[in-house]
């Protein structure tokens, strides 16, 4: 039984936020965005080294929802509050975003 918890990987850890600001909205070649997030956050999965930036791909159509979202409560000033996928696979160091909502 140990030999096969030691030989299943682990799991990923997807954080997720409080409620806070936007600010810093960066879109990159080939559409990823990345911005900052200044609400309270749970524990970063591992390879996550940046406790308040996020990033998605602004490419797809889901993407380009989520950033129509995103400059929406930016502009407003609204805050959001957001779930990680537990990993970075957008940018290095940055976990990629599941989804976000308005939280006011």
């Amino acid at each position: 039984m140990l030999v096969a918890a030691l030989l299943t990987p682990a799991l990923a850890v997807a954080s997720s936020t409080g409620a806070g600001h936007i600010s810093v909205i960066q879109v990159m070649d080939g559409g990823v965005v990345l911005f900052n997030h200044d609400g309270d956050r749970t524990a970063l999965p591992g390879c996550a080294t940046n406790q308040g930036r996020w990033a998605f791909d602004g490419s797809t159509p889901a993407g380009q929802a989520k950033l129509a979202v995103l400059m929406s409560a930016y502009a407003l000033n609204k805050r959001i509050v957001i779930t990680g996928l537990g990993a970075c696979n957008q940018f290095g160091g940055m976990e990629s975003v599941s989804n976000f909502y308005l939280a006011d």
